[in-house]
């Protein structure tokens, strides 16, 4: 009888861990579509448009831009014009221009190169927004040089974390008697362009969006110059 008691018991154990385990799998799944659901492309039949979306882990993009040539308008220069990932709340890049957007001509963008292995991250300051999660106030050691007042974006805080050692991007943004130090996390494309071919970015954009910004100043980690 004891034995037929303890085999009851263990035939309920597993069916119990067999259901857990299914409805772990069940949940998992679920989970997996929303997300996929997310990034999967959408089409408005009423404008008959197309919303593409895609799950990026960079918060710094490159794309083709083509300048007007003033001097040759029959002639086409093509360039890389990079925008960048505006967080919300109280990391906003700029506050003149809305959450969660890529924007792009906020400042002349002074200075672009990508880390290499030998440049030190160091972090001066690590804090926390409950939407995108760690970011921090960071100095870069390259060289006898070393650059300070620098945002290390929350993407670029994942990648640090996660042990990545490359396509980090430095950006210094100028405008007026203000700049910007902002450290992104980029893809191979951006790291490509911006190491080998510098000469193709748009550093200026007209009209540029006034820094001083509409909303509440230009953002908290601008600053001024000495």
């Amino acid at each position: 009888m004891r034995n037929i008691i303890v085999s009851l018991a263990l035939c309920v154990l597993v069916l119990t861990c067999f259901c857990s385990c299914e409805n772990n799998k069940n949940e998992e799944s679920e989970i997996t579509m929303e997300r996929m659901k997310k990034y999967n492309p959408e089409y408005d039949s009423e404008r008959q448009v197309i919303y593409f979306k895609e799950k990026m882990e960079y918060d710094i993009k490159g794309d083709i831009a083509v300048p007007l040539n003033i001097n040759s308008p029959k002639h086409m220069d093509f360039a890389c014009q990079l925008s960048f990932y505006n967080y919300g709340e109280d990391i906003r890049l700029f506050n003149g221009c809305g959450d969660d957007f890529f924007i792009f001509g906020i400042g002349t963008i002074n200075y672009a190169f990508v880390l290499k292995n030998e440049d030190q991250i160091i972090i001066e300051s690590k804090m926390q927004n409950a939407k995108y999660g760690d970011w921090a106030l960071i100095s870069i050691s390259f060289g006898n040089n070393i650059l300070k007042d620098v945002f290390m974006t929350p993407l670029a805080m994942k990648a640090y974390k996660n042990g990545e050692d490359d396509c980090f991007i430095f950006i210094q943004f100028v405008g007026k008697n203000k700049y910007m130090n902002v450290l992104f996390y980029g893809g191979p494309k951006e790291c490509l362009l911006i190491q080998n071919f510098p000469e193709v970015i748009v550093t200026h954009t007209e009209p540029t969006f006034n820094i001083d910004g509409p909303i509440n100043g230009p953002g908290k980690f601008w600053h001024q110059f000495n």
